[in-house]
């Protein structure tokens, strides 16, 4: 049986709650479709609330994978 640390031991595991973050980004993503679909706003509100989301949902997610993968890989330079 393994143990609830086992599963940050391996670094490439750090990869798999990228995968867990990116389900909660698409339901994220798609919970504001929904609210602007509901919502009787103009076009260019809507619009910017959809951008805004894709903006923050998308930086976030390459924020976190580059984190990632500079924790495993064991040459990383600073400078680089």
């Amino acid at each position: 049986m393994k143990s609830s640390r086992s599963g940050t031991s391996n670094p490439l595991e750090w990869l798999d709650l990228i995968k867990l973050e990116l389900a909660v980004v698409l339901g994220l993503a798609l919970g504001v479709a929904v609210v602007v679909w509901r919502l009787d706003l103009g076009h260019g509100i809507e619009l910017a609330m959809l951008a805004g989301c894709g903006f923050v949902c998308g930086g976030w997610l390459a924020l976190r994978t580059r984190r990632s993968l500079d924790a495993i890989r064991p040459d990383h330079d600073e400078g680089d």
